[in-house]
C-alpha cells in the first residue's frame, strides 16, 4: 500500500515535524533587524549656542509664595457655558437589550439546577431525534 512505503513515511515525517515546530512556544531563532541611531541637536536660537537656565533660590522661593494652597488654578481660564444635552430615550434600548439577554443566559444555565429529577430528564438531545 502507497501509505507504508518509505518515502511516504518520510514525507509524513517532515511534514508533522514542521507543523509541529510552529507551535513550539520556546524562543525562536533571532531576527537579524538593523537599528538606526537617531541624535538630536540642542535647540539654538539662529547662530547663538544653547543657554543654560538656572534658577535663584530666590526665585523659587518667589513662585512658593504665588502658589498658595487655596489659591485656585484656574483663575485666568475662560470656561464657554454650553447647553446641557437632553435626554435621548434611545439610551434605555441600548442598555436594556445587553441586560435581558444576560438575564435570558442566566435563566436558562440555572433552570435546570431548580427541576428535581425525572421533571428534567436526560440531557441527551440525541433521544428527541427518530
Amino acid at each position: 500500500d502507497e501509505l507504508s512505503s518509505p518515502a511516504m513515511k518520510a514525507a509524513l515525517l517532515v511534514l508533522l515535524t514542521t507543523t509541529a515546530s510552529a507551535l513550539q512556544l520556546g524562543p525562536r531563532m533571532p531576527v537579524g533587524r538593523t537599528v538606526a541611531l537617531i541624535t538630536m541637536a540642542e535647540p539654538t536660537n539662529g547662530n547663538k549656542p544653547a543657554e543654560q537656565i538656572t534658577i535663584s533660590d530666590e526665585q523659587i522661593a518667589a513662585a512658593a509664595q504665588k502658589s498658595q494652597a487655596g489659591a485656585d488654578p484656574f483663575a485666568g481660564v475662560q470656561v464657554e457655558k454650553r447647553e446641557p444635552e437632553p435626554f435621548d430615550p434611545r439610551i434605555i434600548v441600548y442598555v436594556s437589550i445587553p441586560a435581558l439577554v444576560l438575564v435570558a443566559q442566566l435563566f436558562f444555565t440555572f433552570s435546570r439546577d431548580m427541576m428535581a429529577g425525572d421533571v428534567v430528564g436526560p440531557a441527551i438531545m440525541d433521544l428527541w431525534i427518530q
